[in-house]
């Protein structure tokens, strides 16, 4: 059976952060069991279509998962399990931000079948918390991961920020300290990128704050990165550190090109050689349940050029690369001569390194891998 992976969005959020792009609102009682009753029915609907594959990954993301009725958590998990064949080890993740974390609320996701937690900490520092927008202190975020541990979770990732106006090296370091100590699994490293639109955004028009330049915030990155490999946390991704056999399954099935399916606004798929998204319109998407065309858009059928674009773009973004005996047999296609004159450039200017029958970047190649991707789509 081919391997599928399911993305749950949850548009809800207490209150939107100063730096956050994604689509989210406040709910009410009635928005919330409206969602909820459309999410289910957009669910059931992809039952017979998904027949020969079987799920062996899930993510619930937002929005602020946590911030949802639990026992609406369990409903989606059970309407998937009805609709759905799910591989024995199936991973199902849940993003969590640590103020909305209970132990009640934890003992319940682990008897819905939670079975991997991500907590949006982000930074451990008060005042960078203030600054952009969150609502957990340095002291509940900590707690939060002591709960889900208490509740039963080996599993936890740990979501940090860096580049963040107000930071520097030592605050950078002082955050993963604290959270190495906590012993969680999984580390995402992000830098913070200023989209238009955002509170933070317009603070930085303004003039009020502004983000490092860039030699900062790559010291900011190799910092991080260093310290958490010498703790033996283990980049496997460009953003992306953890234990060894802790990698997010989820997530890596974006990297390798395997197939998904993005149910609630906002969701993106790629299912059957085709990518399209839900519209970021709770009521248009509640009122239009039964008729997908209003609320679902086809983005691009792939092609043979897209596909080996894709596959390229999004394996280098992984430290390992992939093989050239896998791009052969996945495109009947010769990699070294297909990209003869890229593959020189690129080597020359030590981005990437050819090493047992593998191609990946090099450290260099990762900071500035958007170059590199670039060279290939060309």
């Amino acid at each position: 059976m081919k391997k599928l992976g399911l993305y749950v969005h949850i548009p809800f959020c207490e209150r939107k952060c100063n730096y956050c792009d994604f689509y989210s609102l406040v709910k009410t009682d009635e928005i919330e069991a409206n969602y909820i009753e459309s999410l289910l029915y957009e669910l059931k609907s992809y039952k017979e279509v998904t027949k020969g594959y079987i799920v062996d990954s899930i993510f619930i993301g937002g929005g602020t998962p946590s911030y949802l009725r639990p026992d609406y958590i369990g409903l989606i998990l059970d309407e998937i399990r009805n609709n759905f064949v799910l591989s024995e080890d199936v991973e199902i993740s849940m993003e969590a931000n640590p103020n909305s974390i209970t132990l009640e609320k934890a003992k319940l996701y682990k008897k819905y079948g939670l079975n991997r937690m991500s907590v949006g900490i982000q930074s451990l520092d008060n005042k960078i918390l203030k600054l952009i927008g969150r609502l957990h202190t340095s002291d509940e975020a900590i707690n939060a991961i002591k709960i889900l541990k208490k509740a039963g979770f080996t599993n936890i990732n740990a979501d940090v920020i860096f580049n963040i106006p107000g930071q520097n090296v030592e605050n950078i370091i002082d955050t993963l300290s604290k959270i190495i100590d906590q012993d969680v699994n999984h580390i995402s490293f992000y830098s913070l990128k200023l989209e238009q639109g955002t509170p933070m955004y317009r603070m930085e028009e303004r003039g009020e704050i502004s983000l490092a330049e860039d030699e900062e915030e790559r010291a900011m990155y190799y910092a991080g990165r260093d310290f958490m490999e010498k703790n033996n946390y283990f980049q496997y991704e460009i953003s992306n550190f953890s234990k060894k056999g802790f990698e997010c399954r989820h997530n890596i099935k974006y990297w390798i090109g395997e197939e998904y399916i993005g149910f609630g606004p906002f969701s993106h798929s790629c299912f059957k050689d085709k990518r399209y998204n839900n519209i970021s319109d709770i009521r248009l998407y509640c009122d239009n349940i039964k008729n997908p065309t209003k609320f679902r858009h086809l983005n691009e059928v792939l092609n043979i050029d897209s596909k080996i674009f894709e596959y390229i773009m999004l394996r280098l973004r992984m430290n390992k690369g992939f093989t050239l005996v896998d791009f052969k047999g996945k495109f009947n296609l010769d990699f070294e001569e297909l990209y003869q004159d890229k593959i020189e450039k690129l080597v020359s200017l030590k981005l990437l390194i050819f090493q047992n029958g593998s191609v990946c970047l090099t450290k260099k190649g990762m900071d500035v891998s958007n170059y590199v991707f670039e060279e290939f789509l060309e």
